[in-house]
């Protein structure tokens, strides 16, 4: 029989605790944002908003066991989902709510194991191209761009589902052009983790510092497109409360994905990180 410490029962009872804090929040929200009328027409307005925010709850403990197990491809699962529901300029804000919190609590553990002399000039190149990949967002009509996303992770699958993997030098140029098409993508649609995970995973490392690299270029990209997403208009007050209302049920996710990561060999943590990618193009695709 499975046997579970007090320090795990007690950490099980504080997340349904703020869980149903959480829920409590929605149902108030969903309360005082009530158009103040009988017509039938706005009533269903109502449900299918509160509906969607379920819905969106479920897609976010999706995106943050994702997160939590590869370090990386939150965005990816939700993305695609969540710009259905409120578009993708909207949906990229609530996402990068809950990705932000699970990127610090990650953080700490990946900063000692990642290799910061690959890592640096990644990093500043992700920095440098996301402001431009944003403003791209803000100016293509919703229809094209969820268009596009679905073929960015389609081709990233394509290239998964081919066998290439990246065999050339390695160094600050070769970092650096990976990190200018990682930060260009994520900027303008949050789904740029195919060029880091192609670069990074070619590396032959332990999984273990594959996914702390994998982690720090994530939470870059989480804070500055968040960033640069306020700076541009693209966050509103009813964004802001659905990323409230989400982010623990994605650091929820992230706890349980973290754990698995733990528990299962590194390879499996590559297989998986492959195989989601060309889930998510397909699925994006075909949908």
């Amino acid at each position: 029989m499975l046997q579970i410490s007090v320090d795990t029962k007690q950490k099980f009872a504080l997340l349904a605790f703020w869980t149903l804090m959480f829920a409590g929040l929605a149902v108030m929200l969903e309360s005082e944002i009530r158009i103040r009328s009988k017509h039938p027409l706005l009533e269903l307005i109502q449900t299918v908003l509160t509906i969607d925010l379920l819905a969106a709850i479920g897609i976010g403990f999706t995106g943050g066991l994702m997160h939590g197990f590869t370090g990386w491809g939150g965005a990816m699962v939700m993305m695609p989902l969540m710009s259905l529901m409120y578009g993708p300029v909207q949906s990229l804000g609530i996402i990068l709510i809950g990705g932000m919190l699970v990127s610090a609590k990650l953080f700490p553990w990946a900063a000692k194991r990642t290799d910061w002399q690959e890592m640096k000039p990644l990093l500043s190149a992700i920095v440098l191209a996301i402001p431009a990949g944003t403003y791209l967002l803000f100016q293509l009509e919703l229809s094209l761009v969820i268009k596009i996303i679905g073929v960015i992770i389609m081709m990233s699958a394509l290239l998964q589902l081919s066998g290439w993997s990246y065999k050339g030098p390695r160094g600050a140029v070769p970092a650096a052009s990976a990190g200018l098409a990682c930060g260009f993508i994520n900027g303008f649609s949050g789904c740029g983790g195919a060029p880091l995970v192609l670069y990074i995973l070619s590396k032959p490392v332990p999984a273990e510092i594959q996914r702390a690299n994998l982690i720090i270029a994530v939470t870059v990209i989480s804070f500055c497109v968040f960033t640069f997403l306020v700076i541009g208009g693209g966050m509103d007050g009813r964004s802001l409360a659905r990323g409230v209302i989400i982010a623990p049920i994605q650091l929820l996710g992230a706890w349980i994905g973290a754990g698995l990561f733990q528990r299962l060999p590194g390879e499996v943590f590559k297989r998986f990180s492959l195989i989601m990618l060309i889930v998510l193009g397909l699925s994006v695709t075909i949908f």
